[in-house]
């Protein structure tokens, strides 16, 4: 359920972002990505509660699902500050503020750059800056080692579902794993990602990367391969690779699929 949510999170996004006063010390995280945000920065220990789907280091009171909040429990909690994704329904977030809590919402990020700012952003309202610096500094690092090993105009075709059959578009972070490795996407110039594989075919990528979705992603990947006349077969680039690293927007975790990425387009 999370993953179909996180690919309606790409299209249907919004937000806003603020500086505290004071930088926050009991902190609710609404999103698994702000969570894993939150560990990059180091600040797990300001964490009194998180959704069940985030990956803690330590035990954190569990007050939303993907989409629904225990709003009752956020307010015993009595959380400085609220952080949430476009998944989190807006009719939840005027709740918590009708009860003086601060939210802040993080639209999902529409490339690689928006990843790094919201991730700066998020720093300032914990009081990381100097973190985030760090790990920003080391990020770049790697996307630029990535940036100098161009996959030279390569056709290249990121699935995202099944039925339908979904692939990467235009102004998503995910777009950028192509784009910064110096490849082409099969779907510029698509508005939404719902394709066909007669127009994947036609295409003829010379890479396909299939985003695991449940237990069908071997299945997938054997769908593809009876097409022996498709490029990516001929050459064995037909690659499963992890959404939750992927499609989890932050910079450590673009930069780590981008370079796994990278390494199956030798």
């Amino acid at each position: 359920m999370l993953k179909r949510l996180l690919l309606l999170g790409f299209v249907f996004s919004f937000g806003y972002a603020m500086v505290l006063a004071v930088p926050a010390k009991r902190i609710i995280s609404l999103s698994p990505s702000l969570t894993k945000n939150l560990q990059y920065l180091g600040d797990e220990q300001e964490l009194v509660g998180c959704t069940s789907y985030c990956k803690t280091t330590r035990k954190v009171n569990v007050v939303a699902t993907a989409v629904k909040v225990n709003v009752e429990k956020v307010v015993s909690l009595k959380p400085d500050l609220v952080v949430a994704s476009s998944m989190t329904p807006p009719e939840t977030v005027a709740q918590l503020k009708k009860f003086g809590i601060q939210v802040v919402m993080f639209p999902m990020p529409k490339s690689y750059a928006e990843i790094c700012s919201q991730f700066r952003q998020l720093s300032r309202l914990v009081g990381r800056e100097a973190v985030a610096n760090k790990v920003l500094q080391s990020v770049q690092q790697r996307i630029d080692r990535v940036k100098a090993r161009k996959a030279d105009g390569r056709k290249i075709f990121i699935q995202l579902g099944v039925d339908p059959l979904f692939a990467v578009i235009p102004n998503t972070f995910l777009n950028d794993y192509i784009t910064l490795a110096g490849g082409r996407n099969i779907a510029e110039g698509m508005r939404t990602g719902s394709i066909t594989r007669e127009a994947v075919l036609l295409k003829n990528p010379s890479v396909i990367f299939i985003v695991t979705m449940g237990n069908i992603d071997r299945e997938e990947k054997q769908r593809w391969e009876k097409f022996s006349n498709l490029e990516a077969v001929r050459t064995k680039k037909v690659i499963v690779i992890d959404s939750n690293m992927a499609c989890v927007p932050t910079p450590v975790t673009f930069a780590e699929t981008q370079e796994l990425m990278m390494k199956a387009l030798k």
